[in-house]
C-alpha cells in the first residue's frame, strides 16, 4: 500500500464548495430585490417615528425656552429686591430718567420677554414688574412699609406653549420669579403705584 510523502493513505481533496442551483445572474437578482425591501420597509418605519420625533424634539425646546425664562424672572427680582431694600433706583440716573420697575424690566435679555416682539407666542407682551412690601409682624400687605419690613419683588411673564403641546388646546402657564428681602431704608425713590402687576394680599 503506498503512502503519501505526508505519511498519509493519500490526499483528501476538500468537497467543492455548495454551488447555488440556478442562474446565478437570478440568484444575485433576488439578493438585490430583497435588499430594496428593507430599505423601502426601513424608510416606512422612519417616516411612521419621525413626527413623534419633531414633537418630543419641539417639546423639550419648549420647556427648555420657559426654564430659561424662570431663571432669567428669577435673578431679575434678586436684583430688583437688593436695589428696593436700600431704596436705590438706577433708573432715576439716566437721560431718560425711568421708574425702578420699568429699569428692572429693562434689564431683561430676550426681546420676547422685555415685549418688543412676539416670538413663539399668540400675541405680544412683556413681563410685569411688582414690588410688593409686607409687614414684619403680621405679613399682610402694606403700602408704607418701615425699616424691617419686608419687600418682595415679583417678575411674572405669562407663558404661550405651542399649541398643541404638551396639552391640546392653548394653554398658557405664568412664570414668576420672585425674591424677597428685609427692608434697610424707607423707599423714597420708587412707590408701589408704579408697579405693572399685583401684590398678594401676604407674604
Amino acid at each position: 500500500m503506498k503512502r503519501s510523502p505526508a505519511g498519509g493513505l493519500g490526499a483528501r481533496r476538500n468537497p467543492a464548495a455548495p454551488v447555488p442551483a440556478g442562474d446565478p445572474h437570478r440568484f444575485l437578482g433576488r439578493l438585490k430585490a430583497r435588499s430594496k425591501e428593507e430599505r423601502g420597509q426601513a424608510i416606512t418605519e422612519f417616516a411612521l417615528v419621525l413626527p413623534l420625533l419633531l414633537l418630543l424634539l419641539l417639546g423639550l425646546i419648549d420647556f427648555g425656552k420657559a426654564i430659561n425664562y424662570w431663571i432669567d424672572e428669577t435673578h431679575l427680582a434678586n436684583e430688583g429686591a437688593r436695589l428696593a431694600v436700600v431704596n436705590s433706583n438706577p433708573g432715576g440716573g439716566l437721560p431718560t430718567p425711568v421708574r425702578l420697575q420699568q429699569y428692572i424690566l429693562g434689564q431683561v435679555d430676550s426681546a420676547e420677554l422685555h415685549g418688543d416682539i412676539r416670538g413663539t407666542q399668540r400675541v405680544k407682551h412683556s413681563a410685569t414688574v411688582a414690588i410688593c412690601f409686607y409687614r414684619a409682624s403680621t405679613g399682610s400687605s402694606t403700602t408704607s412699609p418701615t425699616v424691617g419690613d419686608t419687600v418682595e419683588v415679583l417678575v411674572r411673564y405669562p407663558y404661550d406653549w405651542l399649541r398643541g403641546f404638551p396639552f391640546p388646546g392653548n394653554p398658557t402657564t405664568t412664570i414668576t420669579g420672585k425674591s424677597a428681602m428685609r427692608l434697610e431704608a424707607v423707599p423714597t425713590n420708587y412707590s408701589t403705584a408704579d408697579n405693572t402687576g399685583t401684590c398678594p394680599a401676604s407674604a
